[in-house]
């Protein structure tokens, strides 16, 4: 497959996530036109909680799913655009990311905000040192 031409952006922006979203909005928010990669599985984990309650602003449990569309509208409004294609290939030797149909997007600087993988931090079976 072959490489298609590179389109310039100010900003790429890689998951779309709270924390890829709130990137968004704050670099639109700059005027610095970012561009999302949101992924084809989009949302982060969000997309499989059923209801946030804990989330500032929302003064009742709202569905992650929501949220997650809400977050979208709202870095769109202030100039972000939105991709829906997984990306499948960063090189931070130079500004490029690819996604599958090997388009590639050029910036500087990159943001990546990755969906978390699943798994036990270990937290609650760390022992805390005494000094």
């Amino acid at each position: 497959m072959t490489a298609k031409p590179l389109e310039r952006v100010r900003l790429a922006i890689v998951g779309s996530g709270p924390a890829g979203y709130t990137a968004a909005i704050y670099a639109a928010r700059a005027e610095l036109a970012p561009l999302v990669v949101a992924g084809a599985a989009f949302g982060g984990q969000l997309m499989v909680t059923t209801e946030v309650e804990n989330y500032p602003g929302f003064p009742r449990a709202w569905p992650g799913p929501e949220l997650v569309e809400l977050f979208r509208k709202q870095a769109e409004r202030f100039g972000a655009r939105v991709v829906f294609e997984d990306a499948t290939e960063i090189d931070f030797s130079t500004p490029a990311v690819r996604d599958r149909d090997r388009r590639a997007h050029g910036s500087r600087p990159t943001r990546w905000s990755s969906r978390p993988a699943r798994r036990r931090s270990g937290w609650a079976s760390r022992r805390r040192r005494r000094t």
